[in-house]
């Protein structure tokens, strides 16, 4: 008999997904548990296996066009054993085992899936964030398979179909001759350009091009669509407040360099962002308020022992924010390790719920892009963010009054005004501050 998979009500507001690559075709004989497709919502790429064994009977949905939730995905033809208690379409136990598969990677609480800003997610060595050499740091698109191997992300595909334009015969400018937004639409810029010279070459128009007859226009969806309500409610119910500084960096550069090699005998790169973070922690320790979280009511505020340390991946996907639990417990080789993990899962989009939620800080890393200060939006409900500039050479005055050459990296606080106060927010910066200007300091805390 013929079954129908039917895409579940995942929660979290999510209605739809886009279909980003089919893993079978109608025909192919699968096994239980087998990958049959590979979906994007607001939150991830998620793979979708199949329930049973047995033959695709049809795909409902074409790579590229966008399913809607209580609709069936693909049906599959199974001996009458493989199906027993499953005698209709809607069969309670395949939309049990769907939930199942997509909610454990998709049901994540967006008050934590989404930070302040769109920015990345490291320090200027990016190069351990390398998913594999294939997709190289800054480089990955959901995995989509396309005749004649173009490289290309779906929403660049959708544009393509659009404005009906062979993504074959389009040259890519991004890496490894991906085909980038703006390369369709300087293809459909000179389309229409020569459309119009051909149709006016006898009158000799001398009307040129509109630049607007190459814009086009998207669906706000997906995890854009997510963030922008996170950003709205973060703004419209927390009243922000930012201290900045500059960090002498000197010191955590040296000691950064002498520990590299025993991090890359064990397989991991040590950037600096396992440095930053542990310093955090142990700032947290000395002010709990930081770490702590008010209520929608703003009745009751909880303090948390466990530092979830949030970090901004800036995927293609998306932004996600994934954090490390309990730092407080961590080392830096665990830090350093389990951040290098996470951010592969988080760039391919298959991070699991766990570690979306229960973030309870958040670090940005506009420096890591070339960013310099910025006004981070705190990722509610969490009581503040941190922005991280890059680091510069600047003069700066030594004690004896002379001028010297020093690395600085600006810092940026946001806090919740409602528990935290400008003071209490200077001091915690100052804790954490002299940590990173004297990294020794850190010893005397680690366990």
């Amino acid at each position: 008999m013929n079954i129908d998979f039917i895409l579940p009500d995942i929660g979290e507001g999510i209605v739809e997904c886009e279909i980003v690559k089919w893993n079978v075709k109608e025909g192919d004989v699968i096994a239980e548990d087998q990958s049959v497709v590979e979906v994007m919502t607001d939150k991830a790429v998620v793979e979708i296996p199949a329930k049973h064994s047995g033959t695709v009977h049809k795909l409902y949905y074409k790579q590229g066009d966008i399913a809607q939730v209580h609709s069936p995905l693909f049906a599959l033809h199974t001996d009458e054993s493989a199906s027993e208690g499953n005698q209709n379409s809607t069969d309670d136990t395949t939309t049990d085992a769907a939930t199942d598969q997509v909610s454990n990677t998709e049901r994540v609480n967006e008050t934590t899936s989404h930070s302040a800003s769109p920015v990345n997610d490291n320090t200027s060595e990016q190069g351990n964030l390398a998913i594999s050499d294939k997709w190289q740091d800054g480089d990955f698109e959901p995995p989509i398979a396309i005749p004649g191997k173009v490289l290309a992300s779906p929403a660049v595909r959708r544009i393509a179909r659009e404005h009906e334009i062979d993504l074959l015969a389009v040259a890519g400018s991004g890496k490894k001759g991906r085909i980038l937004k703006h390369d369709v639409s300087n293809v459909c810029a000179n389309t229409v350009s020569a459309s119009n010279v051909s149709a006016n070459n006898d009158e000799r128009s001398t009307t040129s091009n509109n630049a607007g007859e190459s814009s086009y226009t998207e669906k706000v969806r997906g995890i854009r669509a997510a963030m922008a309500k996170q950003m709205v409610a973060s703004v419209n119910t927390i009243p922000h407040f930012t201290v900045s500084d500059e960090v002498r960096m000197d010191k955590l550069i040296a000691l950064r360099q002498s520990l590299k090699p025993m991090f890359v005998a064990k397989d991991v790169k040590l950037s600096f962002m396992p440095f930053f973070v542990k310093a955090l922690s142990l700032a947290l320790k000395a002010f709990p308020i930081i770490n702590s979280q008010l209520n929608e009511d703003g009745t009751e505020l909880t303090y948390f022992n466990h530092h979830n340390i949030g970090f901004a991946v800036d995927a293609k996907i998306g932004l996600l924010v994934p954090n490390i639990k309990g730092v407080e417990n961590l080392s830096l080789f665990d830090i350093a390790q389990q951040m290098h993990t996470t951010i592969e899962q988080a760039r391919e989009g298959k991070l699991g719920g766990d570690a979306l939620k229960g973030g309870t800080i958040s670090i940005s890393n506009i420096g890591a892009i070339g960013g310099i200060t910025a006004t981070p939006v705190i990722n509610k409900p969490e009581a503040a963010i941190v922005a991280l500039g890059k680091t510069q050479k600047l003069p700066r005055f030594a004690a004896d009054g002379s001028v010297e050459a020093q690395n600085i990296m600006m810092v940026n606080w946001s806090g919740d005004h409602r528990i935290i106060d400008g003071a209490t927010m200077v001091r915690f910066n100052n804790l954490w501050s002299s940590y990173i200007e004297e990294p020794e300091t850190m010893l005397m805390h680690l366990k």
